[in-house]
């Protein structure tokens, strides 16, 4: 069950950043200070191949999976993020339903309504906008 977790370091004055994670999700949003939603990342699958869907009010959308750099244990290297493939979107709004329960209401509906519309997107890419 995803948890918010406290005294997350803020970046921007002008936006709250708020995480959100459990063992298969960290999400992380920004909202203004009339609590607009500007965007997220869905981190998702992290213990086996971790990937992100983000969305920026400014952007759209942007799917990539993490590449941790370890290949070897003497060398730590920063993870990147890396272009990837289709969001495998039944799994993902699957989990999220069962797992985002505790999360408010209006940023719940807010990401699932996002995964949705990105699913249409796929589904009809001439949708595009």
């Amino acid at each position: 069950m995803l948890r918010e977790i406290g005294n997350v370091h803020q970046q921007d004055p002008d936006t709250r950043r708020r995480w959100f994670c459990d063992d298969y999700f960290d999400i992380f949003v920004w909202e203004k200070s009339d609590g607009a939603i500007v965007g997220f990342q869905l981190c998702y699958d992290k213990s086996v191949r971790e990937r992100v869907l983000s969305w920026r009010e400014s952007s759209g959308y942007a799917h990539h999976r993490i590449d941790s750099g370890e290949e070897s244990p003497a060398i730590n290297m920063t993870p990147i993020m890396v272009a990837d493939g289709v969001l495998p979107l039944p799994v993902v709004l699957e989990k999220f339903d069962q797992h985002a329960a505790a999360i408010e209401p209006r940023i719940r509906q807010f990401i699932r309504q996002r995964l949705l519309d990105y699913g249409t997107k796929l589904d009809n890419p001439a949708a595009e906008a």
